[in-house]
């Protein structure tokens, strides 16, 4: 059976959730990026392209590995730097691809797409160009193996930076990349137990029910007050509802609003709205202290990039409620006179502590074997393609993967006795 929550959830978050993964770690799931270079090999270069899942891409067409002397340093906050060659074969082969590429794409007079020369094309844009192109190509497709070999946990977008680059050598390369940080969970059962035995009742007193009851009074005098005047309920021209209009508060009135029985069972059916609403609230207020208690249990040096993520992610959704409320984001601004800078300031700790609950989540669901049911992730993927239908489906996919999982380890955490 389907559950209707996730895609409530899905078409609701799914904007943030694009924002913070175009920025960083998408939220802690394990991911890799193919990239393309941003500026000449002689300088860092922040490698940037779609993310995909370690296990859903092959690195090469063939299992040989073609790359050599890799080097593997562990950095502070959660980071490696990753140094070594792609073979001169390897980069042959992918300047080759790129000779093809540049033949596909360039314009040269006389000459039509991917008709053009090699010779045409070195004579039009040097050598250099089509080199670059060509460790661009091998090193997208090496860089995978490498983190598979030497078991790296990839985050976000690593920085390159290209140390040797000459046709008829290898390409010598190094990598700075966030990687998962390696932490110890605490007894996360036996606190979510106790959060759990802590789970209040839900009660609910006759002043409140007088009260919902008094609310729907007061509701069903305005709506007869519109159609009395023949306006529409959005009109608040009209003088407010008086005592006097008040519908009297008997069996009449509870069948004329409902399929009630009468006021008793108006009353006893109020009654069992409001209870699900404590326990519903209750249960909410026993997640968020059970969460809190966990986090608060756990060290983990959470690597800046998913830090990152959340900030872009916190600001996405109050570019959202903005333009909700029809205010201009930096109207806004300066209404509460701010800069983004002091906003992402004021964030940062709410963000370090929303990364650390995903990382937790993710390795909870690692040990307890929780994932998510794969029917469900099918119809939550669809529900959003059919939404966005220009979104990469592999993002949806991890994202909806995410939501599932984290909702199943909540429920987990709530089981605990």
């Amino acid at each position: 059976m389907q559950s209707a929550k996730p895609a409530r959830l899905a078409t609701k978050m799914y904007e943030k959730y694009i924002a913070g993964a175009n920025g960083a770690g998408d939220k802690g799931v394990r991911l890799i990026c193919l990239f393309k270079f941003l500026a000449k090999w002689r300088n860092p270069a922040t490698l940037k392209g779609h993310y995909i899942s370690t296990t859903n891409h092959m690195a090469d067409d063939t299992n040989k590995k073609n790359y050599a002397n890799i080097q593997v340093k562990k950095l502070e906050n959660s980071e490696v730097e990753i140094e070594g060659e792609i073979t001169t074969e390897k980069l042959e082969a992918a300047r080759g691809k790129a000779v093809a590429r540049l033949s596909e794409t360039l314009k040269v007079p006389g000459f039509r797409p991917g008709h053009i020369p090699e010779k045409i094309i070195i004579d039009h844009i040097g050598e250099y160009p089509i080199l670059e192109d060509a460790a661009e190509l091998a090193l997208a497709e090496e860089y995978p193996g490498i983190l598979a070999e030497h078991g790296i946990d990839a985050l976000g977008r690593p920085a390159v930076t290209i140390t040797k680059l000459a046709q008829g050598s290898p390409l010598g390369f190094k990598i700075t990349t966030a990687v998962m940080p390696q932490f110890d969970l605490p007894d996360y059962k036996k606190i979510a137990a106790g959060k759990n035995a802590a789970l209040s009742v839900a009660e609910v007193s006759d002043k409140e029910i007088d009260e919902s009851l008094e609310r729907i009074r007061q509701n069903k005098a305005h709506l007869d007050l519109h159609k009395k005047l023949g306006t529409e309920l959005s009109d608040h021209s009209h003088e407010a509802v008086k005592p006097e209009d008040l519908p009297a508060l008997d069996d009449e009135f509870a069948k004329s609003i409902g399929p009630y029985d009468g006021l008793a069972d108006l009353r006893e059916k109020l009654k069992e709205g409001l209870v699900k609403e404590k326990e519903g609230q209750n249960r909410e207020k026993t997640r968020l202290e059970i969460v809190e208690a966990i986090v608060e249990a756990t060290e983990i040096n959470v690597p800046e990039v998913l830090v990152e993520s959340e900030l872009v992610k916190m600001l996405a959704q109050l570019k959202d409620d903005t333009a909700r409320a029809n205010i201009k984001y930096e109207d806004y601004l300066e209404q509460i006179k701010k800069t983004e800078a002091d906003l992402r300031k004021e964030w940062r700790e709410t963000a370090v502590k929303k990364a650390k609950f995903q990382l937790i989540l993710n390795k909870i669901a690692a040990a307890e074997n929780i994932a998510p049911n794969a029917e469900m992730v099918e119809h939550e993927t669809k529900t959003l393609m059919d939404i966005y239908k220009d979104a990469d489906p592999l993002r949806i996919r991890i994202y909806v993967e995410t939501l599932i999982t984290n909702e199943e380890v909540l429920k987990f955490l709530e089981e605990q006795k």
